[in-house]
């Protein structure tokens, strides 16, 4: 059960269990001395460009993460210094609301003064330096962004979003109701301000409904979130006004609306645009830089929106734009070793992504970077790093991927490359064939039909196994794909993956993934889809999927568009919501790479298989039995007599069946030998008896059928059997049968 920090006692036993100092012992010992440090300096003291260079710099409060902004002009102006040395020593009122407003002035003064100095202003650096001053009031969260979200966590979505001081004291007002106050000194206020920072790590980040661009760790560091290129938005839309567009969407869902009136506000601000230009206003605000989300048909903004509309500045959408958005990362690292010019940025990006054949979308991405002003162009045409680009490039802990050719999806205009295929050729056949048949009773013939069947094509790589139930279909399938990626040096867990097939899957989202109905912006994605997105990915690597049970439902309809890619070459299909949602894009060139294995069972509880599966398959059928053939007769423990007797009785009883096709497979063969072994350890049970049970248990409920000389001769073979080894409860059901059949026209053991 999810934990809601709503309920004071929830929230209670979670403070109770953190411990601050046993959590990161170097970071509390080091704040509670810096702490001390602030708290013990004058006047004079805090005017000098020493202690403002520790106030601001080397603050232990936390890691100053995304809050990397030059500000050594402002620490190098005495009048700056003054300021603040006096304004901070000046004492708090005893109302609650005055000393909120007084810490509130105090914190946009400072910005104020910052923006004398620096066009970002360093919100961060001057939350820490507010918790260094009033530790009582403030916790350790200094990105306003998290903290915003422990408040909402704290005290409820409903809750209107607090400006940073509040809900900084909000936090801190919490402990203090459900904890107890705090002692004034150093190592009690280190310990009490970085519980909403535990929490958060702990139980608010990892619930985050929000599209997420950051995460905290234990150390009081926020760092970047970048994703896989494979999973990145491909571009942004243009739109016309750019970041003034976004801040008037954002205005209007100030109190939340409906689609149709966001439609509306848009169409009057742009009277000119057609209705799918509106529509895509809409994705901008909300799947492309999550500023607005929408539940139950209302729109309202994010918390990023929130801060975004408060600021109005794009640095707070910039870790959304530098990691979901391909290509961007590239751009700022290859401007930090030089300028460059627009052709040789524009180039650089058509290399991250082979897919982008014209100038348009690399275009419009240099377009969105002088947006968020993180580049700049000179008169000499050379683009270069902002002083906000350099900042943000310091924030990229990560080498920034390429996407590879068979990873373009979304209709890239790119052709096929045919630089790297799978050489299904360099298989050592005999040695993937010992591979599979070792310490199995698989016959070599059945391995060699399996991968040639499965490779003759050059991209219809699918077999069906059908046949008798635990006769080792899946079995076969799970050691063929660990073999063959063996032969490729290759991990088999990342490159054979098993898909139980359910009832009641008609169409392919099962396999692909879908819309999420609960939250329209987001999709959901299936492990075989990642699966799948990896094969494309590197397609001169071998990938086994198992469909196994692959006819509990009808595979024309659920694996339709595999089979019409498999067949025409064609792009494979994942979705229809445009060239790419939520970072899946809308088709991938057909990994011909994967091969598909599925496994089939004919009974009452499946479906038979049509023309149009079977038309693109390598069928093999699985009914022979040869129990001589079995490995693992030794490996149960039993003695020789007793094994002999168990070995003639299932040799004996399978012979008499395998003419119906009423047999057994290898796990019931396995659960026999179980079964006696278990009871060879018990004294008071007899060996016939204990057999007796188990063939009635794990043979006979498969005995159905209707009337045949055939199913006849059967039944009085398998009397005649369990006389021979007196199994007499199972040879009263099975003569009760044989009456049924004479009597009815049929007969099944569950009546």
């Amino acid at each position: 059960m999810q934990t809601d920090l709503t309920q004071e006692q929830q929230l209670k036993n979670i403070l109770d269990g953190i411990s601050p100092f046993d959590r990161n012992p170097v970071w509390l010992s080091s704040l509670a001395e810096f702490l001390e440090y602030v708290g013990n300096a004058d006047l004079e003291t805090r005017k000098t460009r020493e202690f403002q260079q520790k106030l601001w710099e080397d603050n232990q409060v936390s890691g100053v993460g995304m809050g990397t902004v030059n500000i050594t002009a402002a620490l190098d102006d005495p009048d700056f210094r003054s300021w603040i040395a006096e304004a901070s020593m000046k004492p708090l009122p005893e109302s609650h609301e005055a000393r909120i407003a007084q810490l509130q002035s105090f914190h946009d003064q400072m910005a104020a003064w910052l923006k004398k100095y620096t066009k970002r202003i360093a919100w961060v650096k001057i939350c820490r330096v507010m918790a260094a001053l009033y530790p009582q009031h403030f916790s350790t969260i200094t990105y306003d962004l998290m903290a915003q979200e422990c408040h909402r966590a704290w005290f409820g979505d409903s809750a209107r979003r607090p400006k940073v001081v509040s809900c900084q004291n909000d936090l801190m007002r919490r402990l203090e109701d459900l904890l107890g106050p705090v002692k004034n000194t150093p190592t009690a206020l280190a310990d009490r301000m970085t519980l909403p920072w535990f929490v958060y790590e702990s139980h608010v980040q990892g619930s985050r409904m929000e599209t997420v661009a950051e995460v905290a760790n234990d150390q009081g560091e926020v760092k970047l979130k970048p994703l896989p290129a494979l999973q990145r938005r491909k571009g942004l839309s243009s739109i016309r006004g750019g970041m003034a567009t976004l801040i008037k969407g954002l205005s209007f869902v100030e109190d939340g609306v409906r689609r149709d009136e966001l439609i509306d506000f848009l169409r009057s601000e742009f009277p000119d645009y057609r209705e799918n230009s509106l529509r895509t206003l809409v994705n901008v605000l909300k799947n492309e830089f999550y500023v607005i989300q929408e539940n139950d048909g209302i729109f309202t903004k994010t918390t990023r929106g929130e801060l975004y509309l408060e600021t109005e500045d794009p640095q707070e959408l910039v870790p959304i734009f530098l990691t979901r958005v391909l290509g961007i990362d590239h751009v700022l690292l290859a401007l930090k070793e030089r300028d460059r010019t627009s052709r040789e940025l524009y180039s650089l990006l058509q290399k991250v992504n082979s897919g982008w054949t014209s100038d348009f979308m690399p275009g419009s991405l240099i377009k969105w970077l002088k947006d968020f002003e993180l580049i700049q162009n000179s008169d000499s045409g050379l683009f270069s790093l902002s002083e906000s680009g350099q900042e943000w490039t310091e924030q990229i802990h990560w080498t920034p991927e390429f996407l590879k050719p068979a990873d373009l999806g979304e209709g890239a205009d790119a052709p096929d490359i045919e630089a790297d295929f799978l050489n299904i050729s360099s298989v050592d056949e005999v040695a993937l064939i010992n591979e599979v048949t070792a310490s199995t009773a698989f016959a070599s013939r059945l391995v060699s039909q399996l991968h040639f069947g499965l490779w003759s094509h050059e991209r219809r790589h699918l077999a069906i196994l059908a046949g008798l139930s635990g006769s080792g279909k899946t079995l076969l399938a799970q050691r063929y794909g660990q073999a063959l990626t063996e032969q490729f040096n290759l991990p088999a867990d990342k490159h054979v993956f098993v898909q139980a097939v359910q009832p009641g899957w008609y169409d392919a989202s099962p396999l692909f993934g879908h819309i999420n109905p609960l939250r329209p912006d987001n999709y959901v994605r299936s492990p075989l889809l990642d699966f799948l997105l990896q094969a494309a990915s590197r397609p001169n690597e071998p990938f086994i999927v198992i469909l196994d049970e692959m006819n509990l439902s009808h595979p024309e309809q659920y694996f339709a568009p595999v089979l019409s890619a498999m067949e025409t070459g064609d792009h494979l299909r994942l979705h229809n919501e445009g060239k790419s949602f939520d970072g899946v894009p809308n088709t991938i060139p057909y990994p011909s790479n994967v091969a598909f294995i599925g496994t089939v069972n004919m009974d009452e509880t499946t479906h038979g298989i049509s023309d149009k599966v079977l038309d693109r398959a390598f069928t093999m059928e699985f009914w022979e039995i040869n129990l001589e053939n079995y490995p693992n007769w030794q490996n149960f423990g039993l003695n020789v007599r007793d094994l002999s007797r168990v070995k003639d009785c299932l040799t004996d009883l399978l012979s008499a069946l395998e003419t119906e096709r009423m047999h057994f497979g290898w796990r019931t063969v396995e659960d026999v030998l179980s079964y006696m072994a278990l009871a060879q350890k018990m004294p008071d049970i007899e060996v016939a008896n204990a057999l007796d049970d188990v063939i009635y248990a794990r043979v006979l409920p498969k005995l159905r059928g209707s009337e045949s000389q055939r199913l006849h001769e059967a039944l009085l073979q398998v009397i005649k059997v369990l006389t021979e080894y007196d199994l007499k409860r199972c040879r009263a059901k099975v003569e009760t049968l044989k009456r049924d059949l004479s009597d009815t026209g049929m007969m099944r053991f569950w009546r």
